[in-house]
């Protein structure tokens, strides 16, 4: 899991844009740090310019008066780019709507074992969108591979925290670890429904948090239910 955290850390503090914006509202607070807490030491007024450093989750980095301050995210609503009719937030958002591929990287808990997965998606629109992907667990008794085919539907796209639910299929391979005796992999096709949270950290980059419930196919009279609790992160390109 180490990996996974480095990964989250690179992307939670990834420069967002090297970009000079100027000051639509009367004023915008800059800070000494990214929170509430630290003491707000200028104020940039209306017509000002800026240049956006950095982006972590509900604060910007930025660069005004040869000195490098912090303001809340929520300002990047009325920053806009010089000569630009939008705000950069709106700028940013018709950006990702016009990017239709997400590449995802998660890892969490498949019925209690570490599990690892890599997925792609398609976004037919900021509401609906198809993802395929490859997941591998790691058990003492056994391993497994995933393979899976969903759509998901978000029905609140522009929420901060937008939720979604998705339903889809596959198929599970699991390889038991015996040392005596040989045994065979077995092959299980398998339903899901899922349900998830998406968080922006960047313009390019959400957080998502998601649960997957799973029925499997077994050759025996009962099939069995798994869950599945998964954290990663989504890239748009």
């Amino acid at each position: 899991m180490r990996w996974f955290g480095l990964i989250m850390i690179f992307v939670l503090v990834a420069p967002a844009l090297a970009q000079q914006v100027v000051v639509q509202k009367d004023y915008v607070d800059l800070r000494t740090g990214p929170g509430r807490g630290y003491p707000v030491v200028e104020v940039a007024l209306k017509d000002d310019s800026l240049q956006l450093l950095m982006q972590r989750t509900g604060w910007v980095k930025v660069q005004f008066r040869q000195q490098q301050l912090w303001l809340a995210a929520a300002d990047l609503n009325y920053l806009y780019p010089p000569g630009a009719e939008q705000s950069i937030t709106a700028l940013w958002q018709a950006e990702q709507n016009q990017r239709q591929w997400q590449l995802g990287l998660a890892a969490g808990d498949f019925a209690g074992t570490s599990y690892y997965q890599l997925s792609g998606s398609y976004l037919f629109s900021d509401v609906v969108a198809v993802e395929l992907s490859a997941g591998q667990g790691s058990g003492q008794q056994a391993s497994s591979q995933q393979y899976l085919l969903q759509l998901s539907v978000s029905p609140w796209p522009h929420w901060q925290v937008s939720p979604y639910v998705a339903l889809g299929g596959g198929v599970l391979l699991t390889r038991p670890r015996t040392v005596l005796v040989q045994t065979e992999e077995r092959r299980s096709p398998l339903a899901t429904m899922e349900f998830g949270l998406n968080y922006p950290l960047t313009e390019r980059a959400q957080a998502n948090l998601r649960y997957r419930r799973t029925l499997v196919s077994t050759d025996r009279d009962i099939n069995e239910e798994t869950n599945t609790w998964l954290i990663g992160l989504r890239l748009a390109f």
